[in-house]
């Protein structure tokens, strides 16, 4: 009799301590400050004993086990045959908060069980520094073409005003045709993204030229480019004739009616009447200097450079921008009606 007592209260503990052991699984939790990214372990978690998780936390400072401001985010769960459960969630957080959180779960009994606390601050930037790259790298000065992850052509921005540049001494001529030139890789050691996408972008010089590269991440709405715009200083520099070119002018470079004018200062621009005869969809981009070695488009100054599509359906006036940064803008101006009995005059300013 006493034999079978024993087994029963040993029977009983075993029971209870599989619950008190259950209670206990949630000791690991991972955080990502980068992406605001938080994880927390199941054990052992088979046989569908965890039926939910949520993360409670705040991004104030604040208690989350007793802040009036504590947030919810329901947890995703990730089950692997013969390893851990968990469940994984993003939370909601801007860049420098303090984020503190921790999870609870329960089993398909009702037993509740929660994580350790965990914190971290959010938004955590790795700094990322864009590097030039191209044909002339080795008339630059640098170990070879093409190498993205050289520190001599590494672009940084150390008054952080979200343009980066890099300035070399030319030691042999390079002088540009057939494509070559140079872009900008997004980051360091990477090829993915480049600017501009589309193609190189043409340069010449000669030894003992000082130039000067930039990457203008700063967005200027409605110009093509936005941000991200790839320039030199030879560029800035001007001396070069611009054409708006498309085939509502034959795609003519060298045609003088359509011949961009500067402002003196840092844009070029044509306004050019669109009648009747001209209604549709267009394409636009410029031409430098008569001829297509160096253009500017959709994508920046480049050696082939994406068109900007239009469409006319009313006679209207169309003007073409082109800022010295390569960005490119079109404005459309619907036409006065007592400029009408114009029209002779307007298409004669437009060959």
């Amino acid at each position: 009799m006493k034999k079978v007592l024993m087994l029963t209260c040993t029977l009983m503990l075993t029971l209870s301590l599989a619950s008190v052991a259950f209670a206990d699984w949630c000791g690991n939790g991972y955080s990502d400050a980068s992406i605001n990214f938080v994880e927390a372990q199941v054990w052992p978690g088979d046989g569908g004993i965890v039926t939910s998780m949520q993360f409670l936390y705040t991004n104030d400072g604040s208690d989350p086990h007793t802040s009036g401001t504590v947030m919810v985010e329901n947890g995703v769960f990730y089950q692997f045959v013969g390893n851990n459960d968990w469940y994984q969630a993003t939370l909601t957080a801007s860049n420098g908060d303090f984020v503190q959180w921790f999870a609870a779960a329960m089993d398909a009994n009702g037993v509740p069980c929660e994580s350790e606390d965990y914190s971290f601050t959010s938004g955590v930037v790795v700094e990322v520094v864009p590097n030039l790259i191209g044909d002339c790298e080795s008339e630059l000065g640098l170990g070879g073409d093409w190498n993205n992850g050289d520190a001599g052509s590494d672009m940084p921005d150390p008054d952080l005003d979200g343009i980066f540049t890099v300035t070399l001494t030319a030691t042999a001529p390079f002088a540009f045709g057939g494509g070559a030139g140079y872009k900008v890789a997004g980051a360091s050691g990477s090829w993915d993204p480049q600017y501009p996408s589309d193609s190189n972008i043409p340069i010449t010089f000669n030894p003992g030229d000082q130039i000067t590269f930039f990457l203008d991440t700063n967005a200027m709405p409605g110009w093509a480019p936005e941000t991200n715009a790839s320039y030199d200083s030879h560029l800035l520099a001007g001396g070069h004739t611009w054409a708006a070119v498309g085939g509502w002018q034959g795609w003519d470079p060298a045609n003088a009616g359509t011949q961009m004018t500067f402002d003196g200062v840092d844009t070029y621009s044509l306004s050019v009447p669109f009648d009747e005869t001209m209604l549709g969809t267009h394409d636009f981009k410029c031409a430098a200097d008569g001829g297509w070695d160096l253009q500017a488009g959709v994508q920046g100054y480049g050696s082939n450079s994406s068109t900007w599509a239009f469409e006319v359906t009313s006679p209207v006036w169309v003007n073409f921008y082109l800022h010295i940064s390569g960005r490119v803008m079109i404005e459309v101006t619907d036409i006065v009606g007592n400029e009408d009995s114009t029209w002779g005059d307007l298409k004669s300013l437009y060959r």
